[in-house]
């Protein structure tokens, strides 16, 4: 039996994703609490009813773009793991596709990054979620099985102390406007490469 989608589906998911981009767009443009359902509907050419039917109430339709961006973090986290020849590299050469996104997301986008940064907290209520620690947990352990990372701590703290300043470095862009992010992420990845690091 065929699992392709048929047409109604993917009439359904070309609606849904249209809804999407025109909330990113305005989320850009005036931030997630200044657009207005309205908005969004304008934007993306649907019915009021339309959007109801593929996202219940407006916070709905900004997790799915939490989504989508923890997706982003997943993915920048296991093309750092492949290509990065050290744990320091690999944590250095995450933080600066991180900071080089949101470099380019623009002010406006700031409450959305804080919103993937709450969604990824979530990763007991969502399985998804637990995708974005399993990567980092793939980066630890391929640190230590090649020996530059610390035997001490147990590998989920290891990812929590990763997990945590990351965290910390996003929630901080989201709330300063003066935040330096390239300087400040630069930083952060030093020093958890020698917070990891194997101690004689």
């Amino acid at each position: 039996m065929s699992t392709a989608p048929n047409r109604h589906q993917r009439r359904r998911r070309e609606t849904a994703d249209r809804i999407v981009e025109a909330a990113g767009a305005l989320f850009g443009e005036r931030g997630v609490e200044a657009t207005k359902v309205a908005d969004i509907c304008e934007r993306a050419d649907v019915a009021h009813q339309t959007f109801f039917n593929h996202f219940p109430t407006k916070q709905d339709l900004v997790r799915e773009i939490a989504r989508i961006g923890r997706d982003f973090f997943v993915a920048a986290i296991e093309t750092a793991t492949r290509e990065g020849r050290s744990t320091g590299e690999r944590i250095a050469r995450l933080f600066a596709s991180i900071h080089e996104a949101a470099l380019t997301a623009g002010p406006m986008h700031r409450d959305l990054v804080f919103e993937t940064m709450r969604e990824a907290e979530a990763v007991r209520e969502d399985p998804g979620a637990r995708e974005f620690y399993l990567a980092l947990e793939k980066l630890v352990r391929r640190g230590r099985a090649e020996g530059d990372v610390t035997r001490r701590h147990a590998i989920e703290d290891l990812v929590a102390l990763i997990f945590g300043a990351f965290h910390q470095l996003m929630f901080e862009w989201s709330h300063r406007a003066d935040f330096e992010v390239a300087e400040r992420s630069a930083r952060m990845a030093r020093l958890l490469a020698e917070a990891l690091a194997p101690r004689p």
